[in-house]
């Protein structure tokens, strides 16, 4: 008599794709650490071919906004305040009626430095987030560096945010020269980031220095408040 064995499979279920998944990353990331190919290279290398110019190894993050969101996410939820130009010079524009906050995907860092292009049309002014992160509560925590036409007659100013609020008053801040121009003049404004050390310039011009020591690391970002519409460019966080 002949005995037929029959064997009945049960379909993967997505716990195991997901292990599959993960499983092959490790082996490809494992791959190139053999061949001594890191795998921040190779982010640093596609950054380069979308027009990032610096030393690779020191890069932590870089958008030039031509791959829309993806590499974002709104704080508070409000996509719909972002617009993402795909023109011949894509940028990512705050457009909507009230305030939000973009953190940078995979911008984690302590000591760094953050520059952006960018210009304000119109409105009370637009921020850097940096060493930003949410708290058990799930609140906002860490600093800002604001380019702020909207305080006190125009200033530039440091913010700490302690559980979602930014306290008062900003803990640093300084008037621009006399005639500077907030609106419609495109700017390049850097941040760096050292211990408790924080120095601000726009086009390369020291323009407000800070100091506090609550907040050892954390994400990059931008915010924007009211109705300020704004626009940025070429938005990179390097380490120090």
């Amino acid at each position: 008599m002949t005995t037929t064995t029959s064997t009945h499979q049960r379909g993967q279920g997505l716990p195991e794709y997901a292990l599959l998944i993960a499983a092959i990353g490790l082996a490809v990331i494992g791959i190139l650490s053999l061949m001594g190919i890191r795998v921040k290279d190779v982010y640093c290398e596609i950054a380069q071919g979308i027009g990032y110019e610096g030393s690779c190894s020191d890069l932590i993050f870089f958008d030039d906004f031509g791959s829309g969101d993806d590499n974002w996410y709104s704080f508070y939820g409000r996509d719909d305040n972002w617009t993402f130009n795909d023109g011949d010079d894509p940028n990512l524009c705050h457009t909507g009626p009230g305030g939000d906050v973009l953190l940078a995907e995979g911008s984690d860092g302590s000591d760094y430095n953050i520059s952006t292009d960018a210009n304000l049309s119109s409105g009370n002014g637009y921020g850097l987030f940096f060493r930003t992160s949410k708290n058990e509560e799930g609140r906002i925590e860490g600093y800002t560096f604001q380019y702020d036409p909207g305080y006190k007659g125009g200033q530039f100013i440091m913010r700490k945010w302690v559980n979602g609020y930014e306290l008062w008053p900003p803990f640093a801040a300084a008037k621009p020269a006399d005639g500077f121009e907030w609106h419609n003049t495109e700017r390049q404004v850097d941040v760096e980031v050292e211990g408790d050390v924080f120095t601000a310039k726009v086009d390369g011009e020291e323009v407000l220095v800070g100091t506090d020591d609550s907040y050892p690391e954390g994400s990059a970002g931008i915010r924007a408040w009211s109705s300020s519409q704004a626009c940025f460019d070429n938005f990179k966080v390097e380490s120090r």
